[in-house]
């Protein structure tokens, strides 16, 4: 009775076989007859208007398919993608019946066309749905040797992604009534790319892995080439509570402190001001649905160091040195170039560099050893331990930046002596548009043109008790 059974399951079974690979054989004798057939599937799954314009063949490895040259997709009348080949998989029961299941999608060469228009749109959106949402239903997405362009037409920036490589597997989407899209899908990934440019920055040899799942996202590792060295890090998005939650964990190894600084400024430094490799580093959290949100929920740390940094066209020992007799430059500028880190342009919105460059034409110098940390609380960062060191002199900065209300929190500049004392100091306050310094040169008494000031400063006190101004980890030159 038994081997009557397993006989009829055979049987059974046999038929099934045969049923399908007659459908197939079917389809293999006419498969030109099915192009409209396929083509609508295939917009079906995209949510956009796809046209075969190449040859179209069966491909049975590594997976049943079809092979495709030429594809082009559209979307409200315009260019989103144009794929020079083409792989889709296919489910084999629904395709005996003529039914054209795809359960996976591969690109090769493709030219990925995005657009957000003035009004807000993306030429991605169709009768209220997003792209994404309809490639969720695909198990598995890759793409070879692809290239990106997404232009925005309200700022006219671009983002440009070239020679990228991606695989998205295991995806998923479940139809919920919450709008946060990382609720709804699930899927792990990992993208390579030679060369990505979003806006002023260039990146290299980025690599990424990533993870969704329930209203978790996870980018971890991300590493790449930027500005002459290595970055390494990863992101955190949990979008489960209330309102979302970040983590954000980089490092910047060896990286140029001119191109570092450039990026960050607002306007350029003269060519070839600073040159020297860096270290940086931030670890930071936020919470919130808005940028102000985010800002006020601002946590942890950033730290930037460096030694033996040249500087070009600026001599810091003989501006101290003129200091005294000088009003074309600000101590602060020179605070908020190398000690302030990722904040030096926050402290130079409102006012310019020219003055200073001027007063130290001719002029070269070191800077032996420069250190930045900061520790940010809810949206204020306060400097723990900032400050730099040339041959002669050091100068260091306390107080904090508060980037909710845009204003400095008792934010000093000053030029120390020997005992991490106070020679020269200047105080900024008030909003980071509209700035306002304090000079406050502790020892007026001393008079008539000064050659060392600081030398001579420490002549005049030796003895006297004095208010120790910084007691971090850069040391006083040897002189």
């Amino acid at each position: 009775m038994a081997l009557h059974k397993k006989k009829v399951l055979f049987i059974i079974t046999g038929v099934i076989t045969l049923a399908v690979f007659a459908g197939i054989l079917v389809l293999l004798l006419n498969i030109k007859a099915f192009k409209p057939q396929i083509e609508a599937a295939a917009s079906t799954a995209l949510g956009m208007d796809v046209r075969i314009n190449g040859s179209m063949r069966i491909a049975l490895f590594p997976f049943f398919g079809l092979s495709l040259k030429d594809v082009n997709v559209q979307n409200m009348g315009l260019d989103v993608v144009t794929i020079e080949k083409m792989r889709i998989g296919l489910k084999l029961i629904p395709l005996a019946r003529k039914d054209f299941q795809i359960s996976s999608i591969g690109l090769v060469r493709p030219v990925f066309s995005i657009v957000r228009f003035k009004k807000g749109m993306l030429n991605l959106e169709k009768s209220g749905r997003m792209l994404w949402e309809n490639l969720l239903a695909v198990k598995k997405i890759s793409i070879s040797q692809g290239n990106l362009v997404h232009t925005d037409e309200t700022s006219g920036e671009k983002i440009e992604v070239n020679n990228f490589d991606l695989i998205l597997k295991n995806l998923s989407y479940n139809e919920t009534d919450d709008p946060e899209p990382l609720k709804k899908i699930s899927f792990i990934g990992d993208t390579r790319c030679k060369i990505l440019k979003i806006y002023k920055f260039t990146l290299m040899n980025l690599v990424m892995s990533a993870a969704g799942e329930k209203g978790m996202l996870d980018i971890n590792p991300v590493s790449m080439n930027i500005f002459g060295g290595t970055g390494n890090g990863s992101l955190h998005v949990d979008v489960t509570g209330p309102s979302p939650h970040y983590r954000v964990i980089y490092t910047l190894n060896r990286v140029g402190i001119e191109e570092f600084l450039q990026q960050y400024s607002l306007k350029k430094f003269p060519e070839k001001t600073i040159e020297g490799p860096i270290n940086f580093s931030v670890d930071l959290t936020a919470t919130g649905k808005s940028t102000d949100e985010a800002t006020r929920s601002l946590n942890g740390n950033l730290s930037l160091n460096g030694e033996n940094l040249m500087l070009y066209n600026m001599d810091i020992d003989a501006l101290i040195t003129k200091y005294e007799r000088s009003q074309n430059f600000n101590l602060v500028d020179v605070g908020a170039i190398l000690i302030a880190g990722p904040f030096g342009p926050v402290l130079t919105k409102s006012y310019h560099f020219a003055s200073l460059y001027e007063e130290s034409q001719g002029g070269k110098g070191i800077i032996t050893n420069l250190v930045s940390i900061w520790k940010v609380q809810n949206g204020i960062a306060e400097a723990r331990d900032v400050a730099f060191a040339s041959k002669k002199q050091r100068i260091a900065m306390k107080g904090g930046l508060n980037f909710i209300n845009e204003r400095f929190v008792n934010i000093t500049v000053a030029a120390l002596d020997k005992r991490g004392c106070a020679v020269y100091s200047e105080k900024v306050k008030g909003s980071f548009r509209n700035p306002q310094i304090e000079k406050e040169n502790i020892f007026k008494s001393i008079a008539g043109p000064i050659l060392n000031p600081l030398e001579d400063a420490w002549n005049f006190i030796q003895g006297e008790e004095c208010v120790v101004f910084y007691s971090g980890s850069v040391a006083h030159p040897d002189e």
